[in-house]
């Protein structure tokens, strides 16, 4: 994992060194990290004076602004003026860098760093700096045309990113200047805050990439009993190996929260692995506080929910020990058994989505009510929508603010200009679907040879069918919760390990893992900006890298010399085009 990160930044570093950068347009947000020659701020020193100035006004460096803003009042907790750039850094030195690094390492930092503060990056990065980023602006005074405009655009884009990776950031910085030695960091905060940014993300996809290898062992070593550890640790390590060097790995360098998510994410996934079905929800609900498509463990959980309900009925309605039971005996029984198991899975969902409509809750209260009060501002203080979310019908600002400033909708981003994004997304939106497809497939096929071995002929209605395959379906995800999966059906003998290990990757009882899978597919490519499906989906699915390398164990050395092709033209896609303000975001 280490070393691939060491490539990746490498390679955008040269990249961002030897191209020239694009010009994305003036409402593409930058990020300047004062290092270098650039590192000064105004106020009428000298060139020596301003390249030392480590703190300016406003930001999370500030103590006396940053005090006063926690303070709660929202007239002085009201953003500071972005264009004032009054240093603060002589009248702190107690508590921050009076002496700038080295020439040689502030260039240094300024090489590796560059490249990780593009596009969203900039984002995240600045959120992290000014605490009151996400706070709307004074408008007292301002006219309405404005105030339905420009005045509330930054306040409402920065309510589109979740605030866990940006205060991760930010007090990661505040610890760094605190306990490293200042000749060792950067000459800005800024310069700091996207340090802090490269370290959590470093350390998190580890984490993400020692996870997603224990889940995979997991998973084989209770599906398959004989299967030998060598096995499991050659299988388990590939898994590992393509979400090292997946498609999208430039983003889990740069300033993006997809590390921190893919480490909370797979690493719930591994908990689950081991029938800790609750401990999970910890990282799954900070994973939603860092990104929105956190809510999709929610459905996951659903799903091994209602698996655990249809197994528990099945159950009860095939056992001998009930066949003279009275019918509404029976049905009171099950639902002593059913409805706490649905409320209990409900109930976990729930808390997993729960950072969401905390998020939208506190958007409201900066933008429509007094600080601290439940008192609604004066209509020339804030947006136009604050009627809407007060009104009787359901109003989501996230949602409201992906329409109006990035036009995200169901098949909004279906237009000709959009073709090379559609081609740059195709392969994984390709290999998720096609995954999805076969797991269907592996599991209609598990379902009719159970019925051959139970000599129990299929219902002749096709939609009877379906639903007793779904049903059956449903049963066998409900064993991935605890103990030993049954799988035997589809281990044959003489299979090879590598077989076993193919057919364990894509198994029946994998279906919540594989829906959630085409869940992704189907949003990436009808309602998200279609060029983020790429690190959507590696930054979620295990299921990807499974199927993955189901192919490669399926395909031998041929399949494995496409998929390293695969993987190898869009790694360099990506520290080609993202650095320099390409369309790869």
């Amino acid at each position: 994992a280490l070393i691939s990160r060491l490539i990746i930044l490498g390679g955008m570093a040269l990249s961002d060194v030897l191209i020239p950068d694009n010009n994305p347009g003036d409402d593409v947000l930058r990020f300047d990290m004062r290092l270098g020659g650039d590192g000064g701020v105004g106020g009428g020193r000298s060139d020596g004076e301003c390249r030392r100035c480590f703190c300016v006004e406003g930001h999370a460096c500030d103590k006396r602004w940053y005090n006063k803003a926690s303070k709660g009042n929202r007239e002085q907790s009201t953003r500071h003026n972005p264009g004032s750039k009054e240093c603060v850094s002589s009248e702190l030195s107690d508590d921050f860098p009076s002496t700038s690094p080295p020439a040689f390492l502030d260039n240094f930092y300024a090489l590796i760093l560059a490249p990780n503060t593009k596009w969203d990056g900039a984002r995240f990065l600045s959120l992290a700096v000014d605490p009151a980023a996400r706070m709307p602006p004074k408008t007292s005074k301002k006219p309405k045309e404005r105030i339905a405009g420009l005045i509330f655009a930054d306040s409402e884009q920065a309510h589109a990113f979740f605030p866990l990776f940006p205060l991760c950031i930010r007090y990661v910085a505040l610890l760094l200047v605190q306990f490293v030695p200042t000749l060792l960091l950067p000459s800005s905060f800024e310069g700091v805050v996207a340090l802090a940014a490269l370290l959590i993300n470093t350390i998190c996809f580890t984490v993400a990439a020692v996870s997603i290898y224990d889940v995979t062992s997991s998973l084989l070593r209770r599906s398959i009993e004989d299967l030998k550890q060598p096995e499991i640790e050659r299988a388990s390590f590939l898994v590992a190996a393509l979400f090292c060097f997946n498609p999208a790995s430039v983003f889990f360098t740069a300033s993006y929260s997809e590390s921190m998510f893919a480490a909370l994410t797979f690493g719930g996934h591994a908990l689950a692995a081991r029938g800790l079905i609750a401990v999970p929800i910890i990282p799954w609900t900070l994973a939603t506080y860092a990104r929105s498509n956190g809510t999709f463990s929610s459905i996951w959980i659903l799903l091994i929910g209602c698996g655990k309900a249809i197994s528990q009925v099945l159950y009860v309605g095939s056992s001998s020990a009930n066949a003279d039971i009275p019918i509404s005996r029976k049905i009171r029984r099950l639902a002593r058994i059913i409805i706490p198991t649905i409320i209990w899975y409900a109930a976990l969902a729930l808390i997993i989505a729960l950072p969401v409509f905390y998020h939208e809750k506190r958007g409201y209260e900066f933008h429509c009510l007094e600080s601290r009060t439940e008192l609604s501002l004066p209509n020339d203080h804030r947006p136009v929508w604050c009627s809407d979310a007060e009104g009787p019908h359901k109003f989501s600002l996230y949602g409201y603010v992906q329409r109006k400033y990035w036009n995200v909708g169901f098949l909004h981003y279906y237009e000709l200009k959009q073709i090379p994004n559609f081609l740059l997304a195709l392969p994984v939106l390709s290999l998720g679907t096609i995954a999805a497809v076969c797991w269907i497939g592996t599991s209609w096929s598990h379902y009719m040879s159970v019925l051959h071995v139970k000599k129990k002929g299929a219902p002749k209605k096709y939609f009877v069918q379906l639903f007793d395959w779904a049903l059956f379906a449903f049963n066998e995800s409900a064993s991935s919760e605890v103990g030993i999966i049954d799988d035997t059906e589809e281990v044959q003998e003489g299979d090879t390990p590598s077989v076993k290990v193919e057919r364990a990757l894509s198994a029946p009882y994998m279906l919540a893992h594989y829906a959630v899978l085409a869940g992704f597919c189907f949003v990436g490519a009808t309602i998200a900006h279609v060029q983020i499906s790429t690190r959507l989906i590696c930054s979620s699915c295990p299921a990807l890298y499974w199927f993955l390398a189901s192919l490669c164990f399926a395909g031998g050395n041929n399949m494995v010399w496409r998929m390293k092709m695969y993987l190898i033209i869009f790694n360099f896609l990506g520290i080609v085009l993202h650095p320099n303000f390409l369309p790869w975001t």
